[in-house]
């Protein structure tokens, strides 16, 4: 089963729910609670509370090194995870750790949008993350940003770089961090147009097998265009119009 961050106030949130369309006539309670359950994104109510379960012992100790193993074990497995962390620091720092399922696995800071990997294409890398008793020391690679339907880096990693990803679950990424930053920083996210990302070739491929037609692309590539997944366009530069 997917791992799902759950508190107690998130299952007392769906259990208002289960009981609010119950007084509405919806059904029995065990039903209704499988129902609010797979509205929420989980297979059934148990999942609710085995996801609980995990989320209270991580906020109960477990340190920053063992997760990374943890999402590290869970990648190289081909499994998608994302846990949020930082309770067990001694600043308090929330830190996301996503384990994407198809071979790369991150550790990221919501709030200042750094980044470090932790798998690579299904190879394990040696990131630079010293968990002391009294504080965490990390060498971040580089920035990411969630843009549309991609994960989008900047590094110095030697074999990434810059590039926009696809086939991460950004969604779940976008909706797990919007709680975490600055008031600021989630009105941004949620209406920033500013989300073009280049037409690189994992950016082209991705959009080739969603139905765009790759000559074009290319040709919109060499002139500088940018894709736009919120206006579903090519944009070139200079005001040069848009293809979609």
């Amino acid at each position: 089963m997917r791992f799902i961050p759950t508190t107690t106030a998130k299952i007392d949130t769906l259990k208002k729910q289960a009981k609010r369309l119950q007084r509405n006539g919806g059904g029995k309670h065990a039903y209704l609670l499988n129902r609010v359950a797979r509205m929420a994104g989980y297979e059934q109510w148990h999942h609710v509370i085995l996801c609980h379960r995990e989320t209270e012992g991580i906020a109960s100790g477990r340190s920053l090194a063992s997760t990374i193993a943890e999402i590290v074990r869970a990648e190289l497995a081909g499994e998608a995870r994302i846990v949020v962390t930082g309770a067990e620091t001694s600043t308090a720092q929330p830190f996301m750790l996503v384990a994407t399922g198809i071979g790369d696995a991150w550790l990221l800071d919501p709030i200042g949008q750094q980044a470090v990997c932790l798998v690579w294409r299904g190879e394990r890398q040696s990131p630079e993350v010293r968990d002391l008793s009294n504080q965490v020391e990390i060498r971040w690679e580089g920035t990411y940003a969630l843009r549309g339907d991609f994960f989008e880096v900047d590094t110095d990693h030697p074999e990434i770089g810059h590039r926009a990803i696809g086939g991460y679950p950004v969604d779940q990424l976008r909706a797990m961090s919007l709680p975490l930053q600055s008031a600021e920083q989630s009105i941004k996210q949620v209406i920033s147009q500013e989300d073009a990302v280049a037409l690189t070739p994992d950016v082209v491929a991705r959009l080739v097998h969603s139905g765009w037609s790759a000559e074009q692309l290319d040709a919109a590539a060499r002139q500088g265009a940018r894709f736009s997944p919120s206006r579903n366009s090519v944009l070139f530069p200079a005001m040069g119009g848009l293809m979609g």
